[in-house]
């Protein structure tokens, strides 16, 4: 039986005569001589190592994800911040991220304000979900530089963004397990549904609407 992946060879093609450049192409095909798409993998967030720090450094699992202060606390009202952790088991190291996009779902907005701004950062707090994860440091996620902004609705809220350049570097290094990021909500409160599906207090569980980190990537 002939493989469905063949690798053509090298082929150095002269662009014009007398001159010293040349074009190196190399193609993946299937057996009908089509391009190969490149692999796709689906990451859903580890229910064991996301959840959410308080300011205090209670640390809570197995629940909603929160994110900001509750509006409804009596002052000063203590801060949450809420953390994604995707496994990087499915990519290889040192792989070509060509896309890479995460999706979480906002299940409540509890404001303090006229909206809440939920803002993301790159972190890395290893295995275990600590209270040190609350002010470890980290980096921005480049493409939602000013938040994603929220208001009450009647039912979930899907937030989506692209997280190439930050994977990126985490796929680069052969110690990383796994992708991990800090929510911020400032404005408000906001319950972010986790990696078992969990969600706000009253609604059950539903895993189609946990996190998950989309990506294309060349191995």
């Amino acid at each position: 039986m002939r493989s469905r992946r063949a690798a053509c060879a090298l082929a150095v093609l002269p662009l014009l005569a007398g001159c010293d450049y040349s074009l190196s192409l190399f193609v993946t095909s299937d057996d009908r001589g089509e391009p190969l798409p490149p692999p796709a993998a689906s990451a859903p967030s580890d229910p064991a190592t996301d959840g959410d720090v308080r300011d205090d450094g209670t640390v809570a699992t197995a629940a909603a994800i929160l994110a900001g202060s509750d509006p409804l606390a009596l002052p000063p009202a203590s801060e949450s911040r809420g953390f994604l952790s995707f496994p990087l088991d499915r990519i290889p190291v040192g792989a070509w991220i060509e896309s890479a996009r995460v999706t979480v779902t906002v299940d409540r907005v509890g404001l303090s304000g006229p909206e809440l701004v939920l803002s993301f950062d790159r972190v890395q707090y290893g295995d275990v979900l600590s209270s040190g994860a609350f002010d470890a440091p980290g980096v921005p996620v480049g493409s939602l530089p000013g938040g994603a902004r929220l208001v009450p609705a009647a039912g979930p809220q899907l937030v989506a963004f692209d997280v190439v350049p930050e994977l990126q570097g985490e796929v680069s290094d052969p110690a990383a397990r796994f992708f991990q990021l800090r929510a911020r909500g400032a404005g408000g409160l906001a319950w972010i549904v986790d990696g078992a599906g969990n969600r706000a207090g009253g609604l059950r569980p539903d895993l189609s609407l946990a996190p998950v980190l989309a990506v294309v990537f060349r191995p």
